[in-house]
C-alpha cells in the first residue's frame, strides 16, 4: 500500500510539474516586438471578408431594429469635457494633448458587448465599453473633424490577427475555437485565456471599471496603449440590480443626476525591448514594465440623459478608431481591418434602418 501511495505521488507531482509546463509555454511570448508595423502580404483579402462578415452579422441579429454588430446595447451617451492636465509631461504632447489646460466637448457612449438584442440583460456576464467622441479636434484621418478613443474592460484582446478574428467568426464564437486539433502546444490557451477573463460581472454602474484600449495607437514618435479609470474609488451608493436588465443605465442616471463625475485618460508607451507587440493585441503591456500616465481629465457634467431624443441621436452616432488625428494613428492589425470593418458595419444599419449619422454633433 506504502509504495502504490509512493508511485501515486510521484505520479501527480510528474503530472502537476507536465501541466505547469505546458502553461508557461502558452503564456510565453512568441513574436518579435517592433516599432514599426509589420503588415502580412494577405491582410487585404482578409479585411475584405471581415467586412463582409461585419454586415452579415448586423443583419443576422436584426430584430425590428439593426443595432451595431457588436456593443450593440448602449446604456448612455453622455456628455463630457475632456480637459487636458495642465501637469502634462511634455513627451505626451501631441495632436488633442498638444495644449496643457485645453478642454472639449465630448459625447461618451457607454455599451455592453453582447450582440443580443432580443432579450439584453446587464446582470449577464458580459464585456463592457466606452467610446469617447472629442469635437472641434482639428483635421482627422477620415475627413471629419472628431477624435475618438475606444476601449473595452479588458487590456488584451483574444485574437491576435484578422484571418484569426474571421476564423472565430466563422465558429460563431465557439470557445472550441481555441482548442482545435490534437497537438496541444498548437492550442491558444492565451488567447482563450482573454476572451474568458473579458467576459466579467458587471460593474455597479459604467462609471466603475477601466477600459483599456487593447490595441496600439501613435502618440507623435510613441507607440502606445491607452485607458480610461474614475478618478476615485467608488464614492456613490449604487448596486446592482438583478431583476433589473438595464439596472447599468438606471443606475448611472441616478449618479450623473446628483453630480457630476471624473474619470482619467491614461497612456501608455510601449517599451520595445519589453515584448510589447503592436501587431499582437493578446500580448499583455505590463504595468509593472510601463505603467500608465495621466493625460486627461473626463469630466462627466450632471445631466439627465434617458430621453428617447438622445438615446435616439446617440445610437446614430458612429465611433471608429479611424476618426483620429494623425498624431494618434490606430496602428497594427486589427486596427488596420478596423478602419473597413467599422465603416462597413455602420453602413448597413444605417441604411436597413433609413437613419443617418448625426451632421450636428455640439452641445
Amino acid at each position: 500500500m506504502l509504495k502504490l501511495l509512493k508511485k501515486l505521488l510521484m505520479f501527480g507531482v510528474v503530472l502537476g510539474v507536465a501541466f505547469a509546463a505546458f502553461i508557461t509555454y502558452h503564456m510565453q511570448i512568441h513574436v518579435v516586438a517592433t516599432t514599426d508595423e509589420v503588415i502580412p502580404p494577405n491582410e487585404t483579402a482578409d479585411i475584405k471578408v471581415a467586412a463582409s462578415t461585419a454586415e452579415g452579422i448586423v443583419e443576422a441579429l436584426k430584430t425590428s431594429y439593426a443595432a451595431r454588430g457588436v456593443h450593440s446595447k448602449g446604456h448612455a451617451c453622455v456628455k463630457a469635457y475632456v480637459n487636458v492636465n495642465d501637469d502634462i509631461d511634455p513627451a505626451f504632447q501631441y495632436g488633442v494633448l498638444q495644449t496643457p489646460g485645453k478642454q472639449y466637448k465630448s459625447w461618451i457612449r457607454f455599451s455592453n458587448s453582447s450582440s443580443n438584442m432580443a432579450k439584453p440583460d446587464d446582470n449577464l456576464k458580459d464585456a463592457r465599453g466606452m467610446a469617447i467622441k472629442l469635437l472641434n479636434a482639428g483635421d482627422n484621418l477620415s475627413g471629419g473633424t472628431t477624435q475618438e478613443f475606444i476601449a473595452h474592460n479588458t487590456p488584451a484582446f483574444f485574437v491576435s490577427t484578422v484571418d484569426d478574428y474571421n476564423q472565430f467568426v466563422a465558429t460563431k464564437g465557439d470557445p472550441m475555437y481555441f482548442i482545435q486539433g490534437y497537438n496541444p502546444f498548437e492550442w491558444r490557451i492565451r488567447e482563450l485565456w482573454q476572451l474568458v477573463t473579458a467576459y466579467a460581472q458587471p460593474p455597479a454602474s459604467p462609471l466603475w471599471t477601466e477600459y483599456f484600449s487593447n490595441t496600439a495607437y501613435k502618440l507623435g514618435p510613441h507607440n502606445i496603449k491607452f485607458k480610461m479609470k474614475a478618478c476615485s474609488a467608488q464614492v456613490v451608493a449604487t448596486a446592482i440590480q438583478q431583476d433589473d436588465p438595464d439596472f447599468l443605465k438606471h443606475n448611472l442616471a441616478k449618479e450623473l443626476a446628483d453630480q457630476e463625475a471624473c474619470m482619467q485618460l491614461m497612456v501608455q508607451r510601449q517599451q520595445v525591448d519589453k515584448q510589447m507587440s503592436i501587431e499582437d493585441p493578446t500580448i499583455l503591456w505590463k504595468e509593472s514594465e510601463s505603467p500608465f500616465d495621466a493625460v486627461a481629465t473626463i469630466q462627466i457634467v450632471k445631466q439627465t440623459f434617458d430621453t428617447p431624443v438622445q438615446q435616439a441621436f446617440c445610437e446614430n452616432l458612429s465611433f471608429t478608431p479611424w476618426n483620429a488625428l494623425a498624431e494618434h494613428q490606430p496602428i497594427g492589425a486589427l486596427n488596420r481591418a478596423r478602419k473597413w470593418v467599422y465603416e462597413a458595419s455602420s453602413k448597413y444599419r444605417h441604411a436597413a434602418n433609413h437613419t443617418t449619422v448625426p451632421e450636428s454633433l455640439d452641445w
